[in-house]
């Protein structure tokens, strides 16, 4: 009789053993059907073992009742992979798997694998255009990239408009040429429909689109496909990271600073790391890609943990746009014009050129509904969200007050909750106050706005960007949704509206992400023959950050801002766990968190390279009825703290009620 060590989806930090049926062969990799507690788990072998464990009789291990693969669904470089993760992000491996399979997988039910139909968003952007003659600087990276060694990530830092995704296209050509397969990750599936066209015009039939906004279905049926060799691209969100390519090659990871690689809930973890790590267990060619790479991945870049590509120049030859910063304080006084919210005079009257041009016109604010607040101006009472205790946001169409961290909503009251007076004062501009000021100032132009509001209907995005691309739009409204891989040819002016709020937000890489959002959203304008303008509205113009942004200086921006994180002590000079403590009894989170920092703070002692900050209410101290709090570990060494992490899951008893969420390199601290 021979043993298994079996991973089961449950949050559990170790596998169990059980006894294989004698005439049925497995390996490790395969699901397998087995007794847990009262209930019957489908989990995969991890290890094969001869004996079972020495304490136990071979009688009392319990048998595994069903076997259902013939063959490992996972190589042994992915489950390698599973494991390092599970590790690494210090998550029950169970719940890794979860992650990776498709749920139909992962389910007892037997599915049925059914041709889906192809989804709307491929075709709708797919063009005959001829390759395009690379530049000097793209066939030098794409040389490079090729000819280079596999244990060694490359970073590809090249300004807006590069073409970067070009070079991609080519790798993944030789590639297939060679007989290997390609991995490309994109932030969001939806905000990138050019690229993920590109890819299909350009490899047919041969290329898989896999992300959670498939059906079980869709995603069951791709992933077959995958695992059988019947693809040569496979193009996703972080969730493709798991996907069975038989012989991976190359992953590129487009947009590599962009925090929505980062799984923010259920199993944490960063896509883009575990791309890096899947790459160096498959032999295979990693590249990051960006125009304004995050701070961890350049520094890699610079000690020479990753090779350097750099594009400097427009694939098109067209210059970057100017940028001009305005300073709007002086519109918040008593001489101030009163028109115009959102917009400044400067602003309104570019926009006016541009529309008498015939040429497009970009608008960014970071913050959807009309606006962020609705305050009596009797008494100073706010509207907020009695689940979460935020302030309701005002949504004028809806005619609503709404929570977007919950399903609370509310009818725009009449008058005040507390005093009954009726000068209730909408406070902060959003896209759709925005979108209504263009409307008076232009009732002529034609306006769009996009964001999560407007995207709730199927196929709006993609009609919009269409529409864009087309020239029935003028003037076209959005939030972090127009960031992303888009290239409207007539667009030559981009406008910024509130450019340094996100600066305020009690996070140390709010400069970081401030710059990256302002670049990435000025890289929008002037990318064809016409010349490109960005405005950017703001109330500290002198912030360095919205100064290094204006010049297009990342280099600058990049060693002032690390100059003040390694004083600190914060990444990339160190390493950070976050540990979220949440629950509906605020006395109950309050206490587990200061006695799991008292204990980790025992288990420390007087190392000086392991530091711990708090415990203290997260900013967002409750959401959803569940109160929170959050303590920061810091170190300056990885040992100590992996040491520490190893510790963490299996020697802390959470009382009823109380959930403890570990977040290894975390973006959020909200």
């Amino acid at each position: 009789m021979s043993f298994a060590h079996v991973a089961v989806p449950a949050r559990v930090f170790h596998p169990f053993t059980y006894s294989l049926p004698i005439d049925t062969p497995v390996s490790p990799g395969c699901r397998v059907v087995v007794p847990f507690h009262r209930r019957h788990l489908i989990g995969v072998v991890l290890e094969i073992l001869p004996t079972g464990p020495k304490d136990v009789s071979p009688g009392k291990i319990k048998p595994v009742e069903q076997v259902l693969d013939h063959s490992p669904l996972f190589s042994p470089p992915l489950l390698e992979l599973i494991r390092w993760m599970a590790h690494y992000y210090c998550a029950p491996i169970g719940e890794v798997f979860r992650a990776a399979l498709p749920k139909r997988l992962m389910t007892l039910a037997s599915p049925k694998t059914t041709r889906p139909t192809a989804p709307h968003e491929l075709t709708a952007f797919r063009s005959e255009a001829p390759k395009p003659t690379l530049t000097q600087e793209q066939q030098s990276a794409v040389d490079k990239i090729l000819q280079g060694e596999t244990s060694n990530p490359f970073l590809l830092h090249g300004i807006t408009g590069s073409g970067k995704t070009e070079i991609y296209l080519r790798v993944f050509e030789e590639v297939t040429m060679r007989g290997g397969q390609s991995l490309l990750l994109v932030p969001e599936i939806g905000l990138t429909p050019q690229l993920t066209s590109r890819v299909v015009a350009r490899f047919g039939n041969r290329v898989a689109v896999y992300h959670s906004g498939l059906t079980d279905a869709q995603r069951h049926f791709e992933w077959e496909r995958i695992r059988k060799g019947d693809v040569d691209v496979v193009v996703g969100t972080r969730s493709a990271l798991f996907t069975p390519l038989p012989n991976l090659k190359a992953i590129v990871v487009d947009e590599e600073h962009d925090s929505s690689y980062k799984q923010e809930d259920g199993f944490l973890y960063h896509g883009r790391d575990a791309a890096v790590m899947r790459g160096k267990l498959e032999q295979a060619i990693v590249v990051l890609g960006s125009a304004t790479p995050s701070f961890e991945s350049f520094s890699n870049a610079k000690s020479g943990k990753y090779h350097y590509l750099q594009l400097l120049r427009r694939a098109t030859g067209a210059q970057m746009p100017s940028v001009e910063v305005i300073d709007i304080r002086k519109r918040h006084t008593k001489d101030a014009p009163k028109e115009g919210v959102a917009l400044s005079p400067e602003l309104i009257e570019l926009i006016e050129k541009n529309l008498d041009r015939q040429e497009q016109t970009l608008l960014f604010l970071n913050r959807r509904g009309f606006a962020r607040a609705l305050i009596c101006e009797a008494c100073g009472f706010i509207f907020r969200c009695p689940n979460c205790n935020i302030a309701l946001t005002k949504h004028l169409r809806l005619q609503k007050l709404a929570c977007h961290y919950c399903e609370y909503a509310l009818s725009t009251p009449s008058a005040c909750a507390q005093c009954r007076s009726e000068e209730l004062t909408p406070v902060g501009s959003g896209t759709e106050r925005l979108e209504a000021e263009l409307q008076d100032f232009f009732p002529k132009a034609r306006i769009a706005r996009i964001d999560s509001d407007t995207m709730e209907k199927s196929g709006v995005r993609t009609k919009i960007f269409r529409d864009m691309h087309d020239g029935k739009i003028d003037i076209l409204v959005g939030t972090q949704v127009i960031t992303k891989g888009h290239d409207f040819p007539n667009v030559t002016l981009v406008g910024i509206i509130s450019a340094d709020s996100s600066l305020h937000f009690p996070d140390f890489r709010s400069p970081e992400r401030t710059f990256q959002l302002i670049s990435q959203v000025a890289g929008r304008a002037g990318r064809a023959s016409k010349p490109g303008r960005v405005v950017i509205q703001a109330f500290q113009p002198e912030h360095f950050c919205l100064q290094f942004a204006r010049d297009h200086d990342y280099q600058s921006f990049f060693d002032h801002e690390t100059a003040t994180r390694e004083m600190l002590g914060y990444p990339p000079f160190s390493r950070l766990v976050n540990v979220r403590f949440s629950g509906s009894r605020e006395d109950r989170v309050i206490a587990t968190a200061e006695q799991v920092a008292g204990m980790i703070r025992d288990w420390v002692g007087t190392a000086k390279s392991v530091s711990i900050l708090g415990p203290a209410a997260a900013p967002l101290e409750k959401v959803r009825n569940q109160y929170r709090w959050q303590l920061l570990i810091k170190s300056s060494r990885s040992a100590p703290l992996s040491a520490l992490l190893t510790r963490l899951p299996h020697q802390t008893q959470l009382p009823p009620g109380v959930r403890m969420a570990i977040d290894v390199d975390p973006l959020q601290f909200l």
